[in-house]
């Protein structure tokens, strides 16, 4: 953490100014790590792998290659090693938060009915929040009321208060509303648990909703899977195979011969299109 405290300082701030979103992200990603380490961690990793690249690279092409062309390409391999590692570094926070989302709102009836039987049983609010703080993690939200509880702890903010930090920090927009209804309705002395019922109910339609139309997506990808996945492969090995007992569509291929070709659509083409639909329906996919 020192380490990277320190190359931080060699930031320029034009830099730190741009990136300055990038500190509300790690919040609700819940980074155990400052913003000034984070900048830090981005730089020295960028810069190692960068160096790593063009060591690696020039060691191993200037066995084959002379030194110029090694040289260049050795440069070419250490920015695109460190464009991709400075990418990675900046989606990673963005990533997390998503994946927050994602499982935050597919259990955020669940969370309100939690909170809404605790209130029924005349449970008071803080103690709700306790609860919810110890089984949140089942839930998603664990990390959000723990912060709530240490605010409340550590820093002696009111409870409301901490709620509306905690709504702020939420990486889930509708958690987050939730929340800033739950300190209305206790600023206004109303019924925490009707209100906590209401939102269940809310957020039930609208998990099936989304449900619905995750299944409706879902139709269109198989068609797209059984049409480029499946029969288009078929024909093409069909015509390749055929072209390849006849001799001929050499040209076709631009000089590559369809034996090649078949080859490089089974083992290589065809298993990433497999790959990339997989991704794409897992992305789709709501948590459970």
């Amino acid at each position: 953490m020192a380490l990277f405290l320190r190359v931080s300082k060699f930031v320029p701030s034009y830099f730190v100014t741009e990136f300055k979103s990038m500190q509300d992200n790690l919040s609700k990603a819940a980074v155990k790590i400052t913003f000034q380490a984070y900048l830090g961690l981005m730089a020295f990793s960028t810069l190692l792998a960068a160096v790593l690249g063009f060591g690696v690279s020039l060691l191993i092409l200037s066995i084959s290659l002379e030194f110029i062309p090694a040289f260049v390409f050795s440069i070419i391999a250490a920015m695109m090693a460190g464009i991709v590692v400075f990418g990675f570094c900046y989606v990673y926070p963005v990533l997390t938060i998503s994946s927050k989302v994602r499982k935050i709102d597919s259990n955020l009836p669940l969370t309100a009915n939690f909170m809404a039987v605790l209130a029924s049983s005349g449970m008071p609010p803080e103690r709700i929040f306790r609860s919810l703080a110890n089984v949140g993690d089942e839930f998603g939200v664990g990390d959000e009321m723990r912060r709530a509880i240490a605010d409340t702890e550590l820093m002696g903010l009111d409870l409301n208060d901490a709620l509306k930090r905690a709504s702020v920090r939420s990486a889930s927009r509708k958690f987050g509303s939730m929340l800033d209804g739950i300190v209305t309705t206790s600023h206004m002395g109303g019924d925490l648990s009707s209100f906590l019922r209401d939102e269940s109910e809310k957020a039930k339609k609208l998990r099936v909703t989304s449900m619905k139309s995750f299944l409706d997506s879902l139709a269109g990808m198989a068609e797209v899977y059984v049409s480029f996945m499946i029969a288009l492969p078929l024909v093409l090995v069909v015509m390749l195979s055929v072209m390849s007992f006849l001799g001929g569509g050499v040209s076709m291929f631009g000089g590559l011969d369809p034996q090649a070709v078949l080859m490089l659509m089974t083992f290589i083409v065809t298993p990433a299109g497999v790959g990339i639909m997989l991704l794409m329906v897992d992305s789709m996919t709501p948590p459970r």
